[in-house]
């Protein structure tokens, strides 16, 4: 029953990750055809919000798949398994390849449009032109999408 429940957990940390970080990728494109500084700064501030939420989702899927995955004596316990290591350093890599490549870029466009935003003209609109149609959130959704397929693989085929 234990295992069960954990594996419910998880799959609600995942639901929960999803939705929360289907705003935040929703943002990432939306703001991309925007030029008015307080609308993307308003986008920006609704990705930072929802990106709490995708913590805590990440906080479930992790209670409950390590648990699910790793306590002996129940069914399903894969700790001599190297798909569920695999899998888990894969959410590692792709949560810090995300991190490094969103948290640049998003740190310089609230830089940006939020001197914009307060009347500066130390930045051009074609310098804020580039920077939101410069390729960054192909990148995170390749890294994102790429990596969620991986793991997803790994969960349903355990192949080793």
């Amino acid at each position: 029953m234990l295992y069960q429940w954990m594996v419910f957990l998880h799959i609600a940390g995942v639901f929960a990750f999803l939705v929360a970080h289907g705003v935040s990728v929703g943002v990432a494109f939306r703001v991309r055809q925007e030029r008015d500084p307080k609308r993307i700064m308003a986008l920006l501030d609704l990705s930072s919000w929802s990106v709490s939420l995708m913590y805590f989702g990440i906080l479930l899927l992790l209670a409950g798949g390590v648990t699910a995955g790793f306590s002996p004596g129940i069914p399903g316990s894969w700790w001599g398994d190297g798909w569920i290591w695999v899998s888990l350093g894969a959410l590692l890599l792709v949560m810090i390849a995300m991190y490094a490549v969103a948290t640049t870029y998003y740190r310089r466009l609230r830089l940006i449009v939020g001197a914009m935003a307060d009347g500066s003209q130390a930045v051009s609109e074609e310098r804020l032109t580039d920077l939101l149609e410069g390729p960054r959130p192909w990148v995170l959704a390749v890294i994102g999408f790429g990596g969620g397929l991986f793991i997803l693989y790994l969960m349903l085929f355990k192949p080793f």
